[in-house]
């Protein structure tokens, strides 16, 4: 499991608990953040590009909010500046993950070109926070 990163600040996400050691994952050109999930919930921040290569890291960051428990997670795309089908298949099966166990994945401030991929295959119907 990934280690807290030192002199973490403490952000706080919108209806999510304040995350007191924050997180970080990075291979290829993407970095993804979370912090220690309060009640159950936890937002993720994606940074860069998710494509094939980068998908083991999301899909690992995942693994260990749900070891602790975490099934209501919002993924936090405003700093993703490219995803491919690898990337959206890897967000649809922590969604169907969540589903199994009682929560859900949500996806909030997609990119327009992330945005329009997500509208092209239908995803944003199933991961679009409402706005």
């Amino acid at each position: 499991m990934p280690q807290p990163e030192d002199g973490a600040d403490g952000e706080q996400g919108r209806d999510y608990e304040a995350m007191t050691d924050n997180f970080t994952l990075s291979l290829g050109g993407l970095q993804v953040r979370w912090g220690t999930p309060g009640e159950h919930r936890a937002e993720v921040f994606l940074d860069g590009d998710l494509d094939n290569l980068s998908v083991p890291v999301l899909r690992e960051a995942l693994d260990a909010l749900y070891s602790q428990g975490c099934f209501e997670i919002r993924l936090d795309l405003a700093g993703l500046a490219f995803t491919d089908s690898s990337g959206l298949g890897a967000m649809v099966g922590a969604w169907r993950r969540c589903q199994r166990e009682g929560g859900t994945v949500s996806v909030v401030n997609p990119s327009p070109s992330v945005r329009r991929l997500m509208d092209m295959t239908g995803i944003s119907k199933l991961l679009l926070a409402p706005t």
